[in-house]
């Protein structure tokens, strides 16, 4: 395996590992909100599974987006390090900006169906 493949796979495996991470840490306070706010189980599954697909096709197309074909083979570590670095920057960028989005949808859904119930 040569250092762009061992780079690649870094920056996917690390890339992979934030969005799940974000996956576990806000779904069970994401499932509690849907679930009070619709009071329907649908509901909640589609908005929870949307969110993880979400986060997913984001964080996977940023990894697979990373050729590192600016990295020669006589390159540093460090440079392999920026590398990866440079790819974890454009995931987070991707993820946070569907956070936001999602965020954004869910406020508009709460306003909605609070108004709704009153």
């Amino acid at each position: 395996m040569g250092p762009r493949t061992i780079a690649f796979i870094a920056s996917f495996l690390i890339v992979f590992a934030i969005a799940i991470l974000v996956d576990r840490v806000l779904r069970p306070s994401l499932r509690q909100l849907l679930q009070e706010i619709t009071g329907l189980p649908a509901a909640t599954e589609f908005y929870l599974r949307s969110f993880m697909i979400v986060i997913f096709f984001i964080a996977v197309a940023s990894a697979l987006g990373s050729s590192h074909s600016d990295l020669k083979a006589d390159s540093h570590f460090m440079e392999y390090v920026w590398a990866v670095a440079s790819d974890l920057k454009d995931a987070l960028q991707g993820i946070f900006g569907a956070l936001l989005g999602y965020v954004t949808l869910i406020t508009i859904l709460v306003a909605a169906l609070r108004r709704r119930q009153v």
